[in-house]
């Protein structure tokens, strides 16, 4: 059985608008050394277990294939997918949903993502940007779920090159993708109110979500009365509506339910006043001090942050068009005016957050998945759409009509040698065709299973009889064969498994079945040659997809959540493929668990505790399974991995779902007292409830296999990886909150009571306490406490990231690395060290494949730095 890929990364980690503003990145402590120019980073993480979503063979170099993957970018093979190489440099994010090969120039690639589309020159060595493809700009991005071929570029004239967009549109290049215009869209009402197009709900599985943005009161202005909006609404009316103001002061307020604003579809100037604002309830319940003494309606003038949310079932969708926001206030002049303190017209950066869109709507009109050029005939283009089908255009995309095919296309195919002879994909609805270029068509899977629904289809560039098609009945994945043109079909799904490249689930056995296919691309020069991009492995056929195996050896997509060494030894977990070890410093891997896909125990491995005792390894490791009773588990082998057991007791075993980071809460941090491996604290995010235990910090003293919540917990339960013990003193933990209540607390007595040491910074992602007893705090900056959290000093100057990545050279406390990310899929991120304790910070990111790790780890027996996140790697110290 496939496991299926649960979760969908990284922006699709429900990270974004977690707190890391869009502003420009600033270290103004960074110090031009010769090691900031080129530090070399080695891959050393394992192949497989995520999902592999795009690929394309290069048309004139045998050999060479891309393969795309949906949080990792781009890797480049040369010798037909026996080994993969990253090639990363040039993006901006790493969401590949679409590749494609110029024809006549070989060293011209496309790259969609869902940041936009990237060209390469070089074959696909390096990546430029194509400004304005952005999803708030044109709208030439691929994204999950919709695109399967959505560049194209015309066989005879580079120059041409075609893009198939989910908002709706089909765009023409004549300049080689440099400048673009539309040849198609469905008909659909110009909307001539410009602004911020918000969708809440229909965007993924929440129940919740909204946007938020910094605010700055205007300086010459007075006598503010309330806070407004231009906008305009769908006239839909949504179950609950909010807006929340933080202000500079440290408090904040809820309006009352909103929805109203949502009813009109005229654009209009709304505004709020204080009577619309009470203190929001969490933040007394939390902060009944502070609460007590604030006012009991916002002081506009210290407002700093909004809030626009919306709590709906997730497939209700209402729509907003916003303008701008001002404050109802005197301006200079003494006169009343609306005082502008966004316009959404000039800059529509804001964050998002939970089951929300922005943007344009993917199904405006209808998606287009894919744009196709016949080779025999380049005036002829076909773009598969969502709602109207197979367009097709006679003459290079200028003019379009729809043909009489099923309403969902997902993509076609020309016959190589018949340019009238057309195939296509269409979802449920199956593989249909036409023998005159599109007039007539003819359903030719109707032997195939109800059930499966076709994606992809391609023809035998040298044999127009054998035709391929793939698509999916849920995960399990399905490639058929014809060798008579489509008039019988032959399922071959089973491939051989590599587990000494990818080593997940070696416990299926030496097959698996393939499983949701994206892509399928045929080497030209060898026809026999056949490569699919899939979830988990993707398979390559030397004989026309008879027969499959796994190829996936350096193409690492894993997200590594922690990293351990002992001796000789490496552990490594991370989500959705278990718990590994390495004894071979990372060339090889070994699974440790699960050895094979279980219903009650598969799913996301969080982190690690490695303990040698007596010669032997104990390790501690925390699950979050994808299905099943438990939604924590933690697992305890006693002999290294050879053997292990599983136990909840005392542990929570609902989904947690109060004041979470990702929606629900994980067991993310976990720590043992380093002198008694039999004292073990964990970590899970999330609040208690009426008639639920909720997370927070829980303890065991019987080395893991028992678990009892603290009966006092931190001030806030919200948490990413903020768990520490200090080696100092074994009974002082320290605990990293995040948001409303956000910062550190200390507790003295192993945490029986609870100090909140430090609240400068309230959204902490890492806690740290060196060998010395020294503390760190990590998020939006890096502050370090020298006496045991009293005083705190911040030691970066770091602006629109957050500070996750955190490790200390045990042997020299002024040696320090850390990594700055932002929470989207872009490729902003960085790592940095300190040699000097923070004084100065070199840039530590050399060549690294993927720029955001949160895990580093160093080993002072091998003198290496490791990162983990989104792939893994090294590096000599």
């Amino acid at each position: 059985m496939m496991i299926p890929r649960l979760l969908n990364k990284p922006h699709r980690w429900l990270l974004a608008g977690l707190c890391a503003a869009s502003a420009p990145f600033a270290f103004a402590q960074l110090s031009p050394t010769a090691e900031n120019a080129t530090p070399a980073w080695t891959p050393t993480g394992w192949s497989g277990g995520g999902f592999y979503y795009s690929a394309a063979f290069h048309p004139k170099r045998d050999g060479v294939l891309f393969l795309g993957m949906d949080v990792a970018g781009v890797a480049k093979s040369t010798d037909h997918g026996k080994t993969f190489k990253m090639v990363n440099k040039g993006l901006i994010d790493y969401a590949m949903y679409s590749l494609a090969v110029d024809f006549k120039n070989p060293d011209i690639v496309y790259a969609g993502t869902e940041g936009g589309l990237h060209k390469s020159t070089d074959g696909g060595e390096s990546w430029k940007f194509i400004p304005g493809t952005e999803k708030k700009g044109l709208h030439i991005t691929s994204e999950r779920g919709i695109s399967v071929r959505s560049v194209a570029s015309d066989p005879t004239d580079s120059n041409i090159v075609y893009a198939a967009s989910p908002g709706g549109k089909v765009y023409k290049s004549t300049d080689g993708a440099m400048t673009w215009r539309v040849v198609y869209q469905k008909g659909v009402a110009v909307d001539t109110f410009a602004g911020l197009r918000v969708q809440f709900g229909k965007a993924n599985g929440a129940y919740f979500g909204g946007i938020w943005s910094p605010l700055e009161f205007p300086k010459d202005a007075t006598a503010a009365t309330g806070i407004g909006f231009t906008l305009k609404g769908d006239g839909s009316t949504p179950e609950k509506t909010f807006i929340n103001l933080k202000t500079s002061t440290g408090l904040s307020y809820r309006s009352r339910s909103v929805s109203e604003v949502f009813s009109d579809v005229q654009p209009r100037d709304v505004v709020f006043s204080a009577d619309d604002f009470v203190l929001d309830p969490d933040f007394a319940k939390k902060s009944p001090d502070l609460a007590a003494t604030a006012p009991k309606t916002p002081d506009w003038t210290t407002v700093n942050r909004i809030d626009f949310s919306r709590v709906s079932a997730p497939d209700a969708a209402s729509v907003l068009k916003i303008a701008r926001i001002f404050f109802a206030a005197k301006g200079a002049d003494g006169k009343e005016a609306k005082l502008t303190v966004r316009d959404f017209n000039a800059d529509k950066a804001v964050q998002s957050y939970g089951n929300v869109r922005l943007g344009e709507s993917a199904s405006a009109g209808g998606a287009v998945s894919s744009v196709v050029v016949s080779a025999q005939k380049p005036t002829r283009v076909l773009a598969a759409t969502s709602e109207s089908g197979l367009l097709i255009s006679e003459d290079k995309g200028e003019t379009w009509k729809p043909l009489a095919t099923p309403a969902k296309a997902m993509h076609a195919a020309f016959d190589p040698a018949n340019p009238d002879v057309i195939y296509g994909a269409f979802a449920k609805e199956g593989i249909h065709k036409s023998t005159d270029g599109g007039a007539t068509w003819q359903k030719i899977s109707t032997k195939l299973s109800p059930k499966f629904s076709a994606r992809e289809i391609a023809v035998n560039p040298t044999n127009s009889k054998e035709v391929y098609a793939i698509g999916s009945d849920g995960w399990n994945g399905d490639f058929f064969y014809s060798v008579d043109a489509g008039d019988s079909w032959t399922l071959s799904r089973t491939m051989k498994t590599d587990v000494a490249v990818d080593p997940t689930t070696p416990g299926d056995g030496a097959s698996a079945g393939l499983s949701a296919p994206t892509n399928l691309t045929i080497n030209p020069l060898n026809p026999k040659e056949i490569f699919i991009s899939a979830n988990w492995r993707p398979a390559y056929s030397a004989d026309g997809g008879r027969t499959w195996e796994e190829r996936v050896k350096g193409a690492d997509i894993t997200v590594h959540t922690d990293i351990r060494f002992s001796g000789n030894r490496t552990y490594a977990s991370a989500m959705d493929e278990g718990t590994l070890m390495s004894e071979d410093q990372g060339k090889t891997w070994k699974q440790l668990w699960p050895l094979k896909y279980d219903g009650e125990f598969s799913g996301h491995n969080w982190r690690l505790a490695v303990n040698n005792i007596n010669g032997v390894d104990r390790i501690i490791a925390t699950v979050s399974p994808w299905t099943g009773k438990n939604s924590t588990i933690v697992v305890i082998s006693e002999d290294g991995g050879k053997t292990y057991k599983q136990t909840t007791a005392g542990l929570p075993t609902y989904e947690i779902k109060a004041n979470t980071m990702w929606g629900r809460g994980y067991p993310r941090a976990l720590a043992v007292d380093p002198s008694n491996p039999k004292i073990v604290y964990l970590g899970i995010d999330g609040d208690a409830t009426e008639g639920k235990q909720g997370g927070g910090v829980f303890k065991s003293v019987d080395g893991g296999y028992t678990w009892k919540q603290l009966e006092n917990q931190p001030g806030s339960r919200r948490m990413y990886y903020g768990l520490a013990i200090d080696p100092t003193n074994p009974k002082r933990i320290i605990w990293g909150g995040f948001g409303t209540n956000g910062g550190v607390y200390i507790s003295e007595d192993g945490g029986d009571s609870w100090n909140y040491a430090f609240k400068q910074d309230q959204y902490l992602f890492n806690v740290h306490a060196a060998a010395d007893g020294t503390l760190y705090a990590a998020g939006n900056n890096l502050w370090r406490s020298t006496d045991h959290g009293k005083t705190w000093k911040q030691i970066t100057q770091i602006k629109g990231r957050s500070v996750v990545g955190l490790e200390i050279d045990p042997r020299n406390p002024k040696v320090m690395w850390i990594s700055a990310v932002t929470w989207d899929g872009s490729s902003k991120g960085d790592v940095f060290k300190t040699t000097d304790g923070g004084v100065t910070w070199t840039d530590f990111t050399g060549d690294i494949q993927h720029r955001k790790p949160q895990i580093l780890r160093f080993n002072p027996k091998t003198n290496e730095l490791w990162s983990g996140q989104t792939m893994m790697h090294k590096i000599k110290q």
